[in-house]
């Protein structure tokens, strides 16, 4: 929940980074996916679960590294820029889910998706995955305060601190080339990949 404020601000300084019907395909795949992810959280227990994020976080991190190699595969099953539709769907679908059931990564996953399936570059990919993101998470927080699980004196100062760190943190990433931008989600995600491990095995 209190990424949430982050998000939406983050994806308003992206407005739309994709055109078209993709676009809104993808944030109702999303949406869905987070209210089956949420409910999932909401009737199963967490912890089985929690304890396989790093092993997700550090194959998310190594998928984004050879995304380029992953993304010249793919392009072999396809014509010229053509997206590769079941791949990108599904695999919206399905990180979603997981976005809405945890969250951990999910960033991540869908950049590298974008990139493999739909054939946009690296700044087209995280303001995508920002709107879809902020998708996922707003029906999640609407079904955990419907439940009453939300402690709002704890969540509404980080709420206050992830939104001015989203929006100011989009600004950074815009400014930087493709392959800078590219190379700090990688440090991003190797570093959280690694904490995670080692927190879980103390």
């Amino acid at each position: 929940m209190i990424t949430l404020p982050g998000g939406i601000a983050s994806a308003l300084v992206y407005r739309r980074p994709v055109t078209g019907k993709l676009f809104w395909t993808l944030i109702a795949i999303a949406v869905a996916g987070g209210v089956i992810g949420s409910q999932l959280l909401l009737h199963t227990p967490s912890e089985r679960f929690a304890k396989l994020v790093p092993y997700l976080m550090m194959g998310a991190a190594l998928v984004f590294t050879f995304s380029d190699q992953l993304r010249r595969f793919a392009s072999t099953h396809t014509s010229g820029n053509e997206q590769n539709a079941p791949l990108l769907y599904t695999g919206t679908l399905a990180i979603s889910i997981y976005g809405g059931y945890f969250g951990a990564g999910m960033g991540v996953l869908m950049i590298v998706l974008f990139l493999i399936a739909a054939h946009i570059g690296v700044q087209e990919s995280a303001g995508l995955r920002m709107w879809c993101a902020t998708g996922v998470n707003t029906l999640a927080v609407a079904a955990f305060i419907a439940k009453g699980i939300i402690v709002w004196r704890v969540a509404i100062p980080m709420l206050v601190c992830t939104l001015i760190g989203g929006y100011w943190g989009a600004h950074a990433v815009q400014k930087l080339t493709a392959e800078t931008a590219r190379r700090t989600v990688l440090v991003f995600a190797w570093t959280l990949s690694l904490w995670l491990l080692v927190r879980s095995l103390r």
